[in-house]
């Protein structure tokens, strides 16, 4: 319908503002409208927090942290101050893409932004190889030459590393309960990452209280190595975790078996309601699982009756899998 005083063609134009006095003016365009921000739920704040807060103590350690290890020439606190700075860049970066990812500033990830978490795990299981590299080296050199005891640097070197290991377990805590209030790929990587830090900021300043008790003698140095060693132990094997737990993700591989078995199952209890299954396809993007059924139904049957089984199948699905997105595909079947 045409309202009164208006051409055809102005009737279906867009409305772009109010015109002037006359009509025929120039028109007047209101305020731009704003985009509001996502409101986060007090899981994502929870997250948020725990990544700022492991983020800002973590920035506070380092720097001391190096320059003690440097000056006191103990290789298990140097090599646990370089992992740890390396790891804290790389979670910053990750605190930051979480503040992106809760306040909706991603829109062009419209499958979720898993990917995103999977690829930053994998640089920070990166990371962690190349810190261990660099330790390794740094051993090799301290078995060619021997450095030179320093009691008070070493002394140092164990207050900080004692300050670091309580810091490190505190920031596991903090974790865990974020981890708790709900899912997140990117917090799991940091809980384990936690957890690789706080055993080894314990064993490092274990190695280094030895090392300064018996500073000069060779089981000052031999602790030294041997606390470096298996720190670099556990650094390989968490970084092993973090990028096999990430590459099946960034590779669309499909739900574990178990998954495959219930979807299989509840496709199989509405069989008699279905004309025919073309295929299930399905895939992860962080901790949403994502479900495509392809359906048939023959072409006499109504589509209010078809979409009532759709949006039962997809109810159902989801309701017994935590985190899914089923879509239904339905098509007509040969008859």
């Amino acid at each position: 319908m045409i309202a009164a005083g208006l051409t055809p063609a102005e009737a279906q134009s867009p409305n772009l503002g109010r015109r002037t006095a006359a009509g025929n003016g120039p028109r007047v365009r209101g305020p731009r409208p704003t985009v509001a921000a996502s409101p986060m739920a007090e899981a994502e704040r929870r997250r948020e927090r725990a990544m700022s807060l492991g983020v800002g103590t973590d920035f506070m350690t380092a720097a001391p942290m190096i320059i003690i290890g440097a000056a006191s020439g103990s290789l298990t606190l140097l090599a646990d101050a370089m992992r740890g700075s390396l790891l804290t860049l790389l979670e910053f970066f990750a605190y930051l893409m979480l503040r992106r990812i809760h306040r909706g500033r991603l829109p062009s990830y419209q499958y979720g932004c898993g990917k995103i978490e999977s690829f930053l795990n994998v640089l920070i299981g990166a990371a962690l190889v190349l810190s261990s590299v660099w330790v390794f080296a740094m051993g090799v050199v301290n078995l060619i030459e021997p450095p030179q005891p320093r009691p008070i640097g070493l002394a140092a070197a164990t207050a900080i590393a004692a300050i670091n290991a309580a810091q490190n377990a505190w920031m596991f805590v903090t974790f865990l309960r974020a981890r708790q209030v709900g899912a997140s790929i990117l917090i799991d990587g940091q809980v384990r990452t936690r957890l690789l830090k706080l055993v080894s900021s314990i064993i490092a300043t274990l190695a280094i209280l030895v090392s300064a008790m018996f500073a000069g003698q060779i089981s000052g140095r031999v602790s030294d190595l041997v606390g470096s060693a298996v720190v670099v132990q556990m650094m390989l094997w968490t970084a092993y975790q973090l990028i096999a737990g990430a590459l099946p993700d960034l590779m669309d591989r499909m739900l574990d078996p178990s998954l495959l078995t219930l979807v299989n199952r509840v496709l199989l209890c509405n069989f008699d309601r279905i004309d025919a299954i073309h295929h299930v396809r399905t895939r992860r993007s962080g901790v949403m699982k994502y479900i495509e059924i392809g359906v048939g139904f023959s072409a006499d049957r109504r589509i209010g009756e078809i979409d009532a089984i759709n949006q039962s199948l997809k109810k159902e699905l989801e309701a017994q899998i935590p985190d899914a997105k089923v879509t239904i595909v339905a098509s007509a079947a040969p008859l």
